[in-house]
């Protein structure tokens, strides 16, 4: 047979191979979730209510609402009937006016920039179901509003800076109501003698430093928390609308530019530290926890030694996060390369991750925040990370530092679904029981509007007897000690039919025994993020989950080292490195578990003012 004939029957052949393998995937392809859950359906129905009427109605992104406790029976009165979606329809008066106030504007980079994952992923999963008309129009509508405030966020401060809250002071409108609550008082940058303010420095609200953001305010003194949470959020709200003709092209240029600019500002070396990779405000200051450099342990101490071979892997995880996503939005060829040549490639900072990332499962006192913030960085790696190498190190550190580590404190364990849904999304091996668990446990919050409830599983004596019979007066939970701050802890994660509630249930400890009461409507974002991820996901498909317009890998060979063999990424996959070395002190191993159990547990007392 000729040669052409030759090549055109295999790659006829080739073609339908491809074919049949696509077809048998699909018709094998488990979703994370179905569609068709009627109890997950009624809740996710529930939720999107809350989230149009009361959550993100201030700016865009999700809020905790704190009601008035005089209208609580109005407001559970409309989330009761289904006759209307409109709540000034339904009571008579706009929804700020049953509400006091609005909370969490401090936290607003980590959980708005997870509960976002589920603004963008419903949109994306909706139009691949092929919705159309109201159904799309509000998806997008939504996704278009969070990322106008995302780009706030990350442009209110100047270029390269971003905040740790915004909020919107000034009514979007004409004749529309003020906003519920105090408006915040607003601190300058420096004093008359140039002196940056406050002199110690906490997070405070400032006036807008760029121009164009009138009505706006913003919260410094960001974090690594934050800053992670916003580059997740920014990357898969420009997956989902950049190619969509009915959003104008300024809304994700905007995102992109934001990132990108974020991205060349961790470039810059501090001259305080003498590394990269650090937070830094519009005073000119570092940020109380600047630190995204794995040579970091603490924010307050020296770097380690640039040929130390310990790292500190979280920091590693999360930095790659950011700056992977910076490419992803941007294409900009100066980051690429500057990831895949210095970061990845010289640095091998994908492999620091895979011996230290699970030092935070640290028995009951585990605090779940740092779970939860590098389930942020897998789940941004996870998304849109290209290279083969990387993607290795990613899947090993999903396998042996996030799920499956010594001891029952690990995401294997605890079943939060959050965790499940990046497992189950972006790990080829991911266990088969992460659908049925994830439904189980989602299926186990309670209904809009969430007012949070009175959750005292264990009294005084019972947790001095070391075992509790939970209030719906059948489960008895044995108490472990005590965890996270101080407080007991269950042996087993508490059933969600009795778990105190949460703001935000996947940076609380499921084995937390009791929570009180409050008028505060958690905004479950946090569900919304977890089910519509596991909507759009196949399980234990990572390629099928990867970004359809994820980058390629880029190297310049301008600073990569040499590839190991076979290894397909070239300088940037290269691979022979670890971190720290087999003969690495276990004393310097014990004092990064304590610089992580430390710090990143101090981010949260930088508690921002209200």
């Amino acid at each position: 047979m000729p040669r052409s004939k030759r090549l055109a029957a295999l790659l006829a052949l080739g073609a339908a191979v491809t074919a049949t393998l696509a077809a048998v995937r699909v018709a094998s392809a488990q979703p994370l979730l179905p569609d068709d859950d009627p109890a997950l359906e009624a809740l996710r129905t529930g939720y999107e209510r809350l989230e149009r009427t009361f959550a993100t109605r201030e700016n865009g992104l999700f809020l905790d609402p704190i009601a008035d406790p005089a209208a609580v029976a109005t407001i559970e009165g409309f989330f009761a009937q289904t006759a209307t979606d409109d709540f000034a329809s339904y009571a008579g008066v706009d929804p700020y006016a049953v509400l006091a106030s609005y909370d969490e504007h401090g936290d607003e980079g980590n959980f708005a920039g997870i509960a976002s994952v589920g603004v963008a992923a419903r949109l994306l999963a909706l139009r691949n179901a092929g919705a159309a008309g109201a159904t799309l129009d509000r998806a997008r509508d939504a996704a278009v509003r969070a990322a106008r405030a995302w780009h706030v966020y990350g442009a209110i401060g100047g270029p390269g800076v971003v905040a740790r809250g915004v909020r919107r002071v000034t009514p979007w409108s004409p004749g529309d109501a003020p906003f519920p609550g105090p408006a915040p008082t607003l601190v300058p940058l420096a004093d008359a003698n140039g002196d940056p303010l406050p002199a110690d420095k906490s997070a405070v609200w400032r006036a807008p430093v760029a121009p164009g953001f009138d009505g706006w305010v913003w919260l410094d003194d960001t974090s690594k928390d934050q800053v992670s949470g916003y580059a997740l959020a920014a990357a898969w709200l420009w997956d989902a609308l950049h190619t969509d003709p009915l959003v104008p092209a300024s809304v994700t240029d905007d995102l992109a530019a934001d990132l990108g600019a974020f991205a060349r500002a961790l470039r810059q070396v501090a001259p305080e530290k003498g590394i990269d990779l650090c937070l830094r405000d519009a005073d000119g200051r570092l940020t109380s926890f600047h630190d995204l450099n794995p040579r970091s342990l603490t924010p307050d101490g020296l770097p380690l030694p640039e040929d130390s071979t310990l790292r500190n892997g979280f920091n590693a995880l999360l930095a790659l996060g950011i700056v992977r996503a910076a490419y992803h939005v941007t294409g900009d060829p100066e980051i690429g390369a500057w990831y895949y040549d210095e970061l990845v490639g010289r640095r091998h900072m994908a492999r620091d991750p895979v011996t230290t990332v699970g030092l935070m499962y640290a028995g009951t006192v585990t605090n779940y925040s740092n779970v939860n913030m590098a389930a942020i960085g897998l789940a941004t790696l996870g998304r849109f990370e290209t290279d083969p190498g990387v993607r290795a190190d990613l899947a090993e550190t999903l396998a042996t530092q996030f799920w499956s580590v010594d001891g029952d404190r690990d995401a294997s364990h605890v079943g939060q679904p959050w965790f499940d849904a990046v497992v189950g999304a972006y790990l080829a091996a991911a266990p088969a029981l992460i659908p049925a668990r994830m439904a189980a446990m989602l299926g186990g919050f309670p209904p809009a509007p969430c007012l949070e409830r009175d959750r005292t599983n264990c009294d005084a004596a019972e947790l001095a007897a070391g075992s509790c019979l939970a209030v719906d007066g059948t489960t008895t939970i044995a108490i472990a000690g005590s965890g996270w701050g101080g407080g007991p802890v269950a042996a087993e994660p508490v059933p969600m039919s009795i778990r105190p509630d949460s703001d935000f249930m996947w940076r609380s400890d499921p084995h937390q025994v009791n929570g009180s009461a409050s008028t505060r409507m958690d905004p479950r974002g946090d569900w919304l993020a977890a089910y519509w991820l596991g909507r759009l996901s196949e399980l234990g498909a990572p390629d099928a989950n990867l970004s359809p317009f994820a980058r390629p890998p880029l190297s310049s060979g301008a600073g990569g080292a040499a590839a190991e063999p076979g290894d397909p990424g070239g300088g940037c996959a290269c691979r022979t490195a670890a971190a720290p070395a087999p003969g690495s002190s276990r004393g310097a191993l014990a004092a990064l578990v304590a610089a992580l159990g430390v710090v990143l547990g101090a981010r949260r007392r930088c508690a921002p003012p209200r």
